[in-house]
């Protein structure tokens, strides 16, 4: 085994959760990394002292100004040394055997260009965990609640691997950025993150799945395996949760916007999908009383629905402009 991933993980202003991150990583095998590449761009840049020795000789640090998790990572990716460029989030646990798996993925299957993996929610024990699949027309989505109307999403919960080697929809078969690993040739041919999307950007979200989708157009093989595990700490309550569903909205609807008006024809069946189910919800809030939501949940929907087409419309037009790359980097 040798130690070829670059772990990379961005955060803002979130002290504890990245420490937190930070200290499981320590528990863990990193005998395939070579390097952890923490990009911050918190007000008051992290303490580093009291981190654990276990990261600490792998640690590269870089506080830089900015906002948006889209630009953070591809300031990471510039950075980075590894040729295997793995990514989680702060908020995120890894399992022991995390880093080992990855690699052992991708040495096994010397044609895969990126490895997704298993994300279940984080239980700390203080309640019990259900675990809920919402079924799509392209597949399903987990997520889990706890007692007192708390949720956890960006789950991806399925027993057993897959490979795409064409356009399938990310989230239902892949998942989402929290768990992701790719080749650095990956960001040399297709490009980086397209920095309008994500989280912290102008379109809140969807810039790891207009990734994952780009790449599967371009003929590329991305590999789900179950043995790549780590828990999501995302636990939020009723209002903060609905918020971050319309930061989804916004971002998801932007990007395959953007790729329905380049002719993807799955794309275009999405949008039909998704825009259905906003038709049948309307239709449920006037003839089912139960159904019916505040007026806020409505108007913030079609504001981020709103936002994300006209967002979509823009990529489509800039194109290939929208998307950086990887060139004339400092490792």
């Amino acid at each position: 085994m040798t130690n070829s991933i670059s772990i990379i993980i961005c955060t803002r202003n979130r002290p504890e959760q990245i420490r937190e991150c930070l200290e499981h990583l320590a528990r863990s095998s990193l005998a395939a990394v070579c390097e952890i590449l923490v990009l911050d761009q918190s007000a008051q840049p992290l303490e580093l002292e009291g981190l654990p020795a276990a990261v600490r000789p792998l640690l590269r640090y870089h506080s830089r100004p900015g906002r948006g998790l889209a630009k953070a990572r591809n300031q990471a990716i510039r950075l980075a040394r590894g040729e295997i460029l793995a990514f989680t989030d702060d908020d995120c646990v890894v399992s022991s055997s995390w880093a080992d798996q990855i690699w052992r993925a991708f040495d096994a299957n010397p044609h895969v260009d990126g490895v997704y993996g298993r994300v279940l929610a984080y239980d700390d024990g203080s309640a019990p965990v259900t675990y809920h699949r919402w079924a799509t027309a392209f597949g399903e989505i987990s997520y889990a609640t706890r007692p007192g109307g708390v949720s956890c999403t960006a789950l991806f919960d399925k027993p057993n691997a897959a490979a795409f080697r064409r356009p399938v929809m990310p989230i239902e078969n892949l998942g989402a950025g929290n768990n992701m690993a790719f080749r650095r040739r990956v960001f040399e041919r297709h490009g980086l993150f397209v920095e309008d999307l994500g989280a912290g950007g102008p379109l809140r979200s969807g810039e790891d799945c207009e990734f994952h989708y780009r790449l599967l157009r371009a003929g590329c093989t991305l590999l789900y395996d179950p043995s790549v595990l780590i828990y999501h700490n995302g636990w939020l309550g009723a209002e903060r949760s609905a918020a971050l569903h319309d930061d989804y909205t916004c971002g998801i609807i932007a990007v395959f916007v953007s790729y329905a008006l380049r002719g993807d024809r799955l794309a275009r069946e999405y949008l039909r999908f998704r825009f259905g189910t906003v038709r049948q919800e309307g239709i449920d809030s006037t003839t089912t009383p139960a159904a019916r939501k505040p007026l806020s949940y409505y108007t913030n929907r079609a504001r981020a629905f709103w936002q994300g087409f006209i967002g979509g419309v823009r990529l489509a037009v800039l194109d290939r402009r929208a998307i950086p790359r990887l060139v004339q980097h400092t490792r």
